[in-house]
């Protein structure tokens, strides 16, 4: 790797991140999840590139942790649906009415699950809405010994870096380590409420089941950075805070207590 290819933020995110894979692996495993899983993800990162993305005009949407075809996600994490069935079609109408043709959608992991993984969950991937479908892998996007099961994407990446202020770094699963001034906006924890730390949760019980618009995690990591948290029990619902007080409070007190 040349010199200018080490100081790129992504890739100095991909060494941090593939630490913290291996770190859990030799723990014996994280959040319910033992060694194997982050043996697997670490494989499987080492074989993939780490992305730096620009959107310029372009209107950015991100959403993780779909888990078409998963029945058993419904209980796991109180998703408000009778069946996979009926979950997989709110999800695709959801996207098909925020996602527009122009976009960009970037899909924090776990894609599919049981007979969702295959050939016609790919082509409904490919014929929804945006330009670029971009997925950063998470744990369920692999087989057992670390091998991509998906398909559909125009890119597929270890991790990936938005420039911006403040800098966003994209996993699947969270850092345990934010770096100073950055914010990370990740996937695989589900339903658990938001903390005080410098995290963004795009899983889609986070927001409504719909992809959430780049710029309003933009202006979500903002307010963490400074050491605001706005109220709420999902980054829907904080977001929603912001929306609500900024129009009518000063620039820089919109969080709740510092």
């Amino acid at each position: 790797m040349s010199d200018d290819a080490e100081l790129k933020p992504a890739n100095a995110l991909k060494r941090r991140y593939e630490a913290e894979l291996e770190a859990a692996a030799r723990a014996g495993g994280r959040s319910r999840h033992g060694a194997s899983t982050f043996r697997a993800m670490l494989k499987a990162s080492s074989k993939l590139p780490a992305r730096d993305l620009a959107f310029g005009d372009a209107k950015a949407w991100l959403w993780s942790d779909l888990h078409f075809g998963h029945d058993n996600i419904i209980r796991y994490a109180n998703r408000p649906f009778a069946d996979a069935r009926a979950m997989d079609a709110a999800l695709y109408a959801n996207w098909a009415e925020v996602v527009g043709e122009s976009d960009a959608l970037l899909f924090l992991g776990d894609v599919a699950m049981r007979d969702a993984v295959g050939e016609e969950t790919w082509r409904r991937i490919r014929a929804a809405p945006g330009a670029a479908k971009i997925l950063v892998f998470g744990n369920h996007d692999l087989t057992g010994s670390g091998a991509l099961r998906v398909d559909g994407f125009d890119d597929v990446c270890s991790v990936a870096c938005v420039a911006g202020e403040p800098p966003l770094l994209l996993t699947h699963v969270p850092l345990a380590d934010v770096p100073p001034g950055c914010v990370n906006v990740h996937g695989h924890t589900h339903d658990e409420a938001p903390g005080r730390t410098p995290h963004v949760n795009v899983s889609v019980e986070q927001i409504d089941y719909r992809p959430i618009a780049l710029t309003d995690v933009r202006r979500l990591a903002a307010e963490l950075v400074a050491g605001r948290v706005p109220e709420g029990a999902t980054t829907r619902e904080r977001v929603a805070r912001i929306e609500r007080t900024e129009a009518v409070q000063p620039a820089g007190q919109i969080g709740g207590a510092a």
